[in-house]
């Protein structure tokens, strides 16, 4: 059973599927990893940036649909009465594309931030292209950065690789929820 699961990881359709779903969850570090698993080789350079694009377009519409349900659904409006929510709705429906950008730019402001959208009824298709321009201009520099370092470092990084990867997850972690708190105490 174990060989079984193991030997799906050479699979570029596995790893591309990995990363689509990763970025559902940490979204800067599901960009970085394919940009490691294309400076590894495992994946072409473009199939793993548009993996990382596709995932993170799928989440942020996600978000932005459950926004959007809940001005029909009054059980989901409920839960969306958070204060961090909706400090955002007025600025959404002000300036939507500055506010976008931001929301991008700031990792701990984009779960709420998406909802926000849905909630402000930003127009489907604004949010569509500044979601758009936004994911492939972040996702760019991040993938760039990971992809260049990891072919410059690569065999380096696979020595360290699996005693500093646990050590940067958890440092995003604590640095999200630091950064979370810090926005909701304001």
């Amino acid at each position: 059973m174990l060989d079984s699961l193991l030997s799906y990881s050479d699979s570029p359709l596995w790893l591309v599927l990995v990363v689509i779903v990763s970025t559902f969850m940490l979204e800067d570090l599901a960009i970085i990893g394919a940009g490691m698993l294309a400076a590894s080789g495992k994946l072409a350079p473009e199939v793993a940036f548009a993996a990382t694009c596709t995932g993170m377009f799928i989440g942020d519409t996600a978000l932005y649909l459950f926004g959007r349900l809940a001005h029909v659904w009054p059980w989901l409006a409920n839960k969306f009465r958070h204060d961090l929510i909706q400090r955002q709705v007025k600025p959404l429906q002000q300036a939507p594309w500055h506010q976008l950008a931001l929301i991008r730019c700031m990792p701990g402001l984009r779960t709420f931030g998406y909802i926000a959208c849905g909630l402000a009824r930003v127009p489907g298709s604004t949010f569509t292209v500044a979601n758009v321009v936004s994911i492939v201009i972040w996702a760019a520099m991040i993938f760039t950065v990971a992809f260049v370092l990891g072919k410059q470092y690569a065999e380096t990084l696979h020595e360290w690789l699996w005693f500093v990867l646990p050590l940067a997850l958890l440092v995003f972690i604590l640095g999200q929820r630091r950064l979370r708190a810090r926005m909701e105490a304001a």
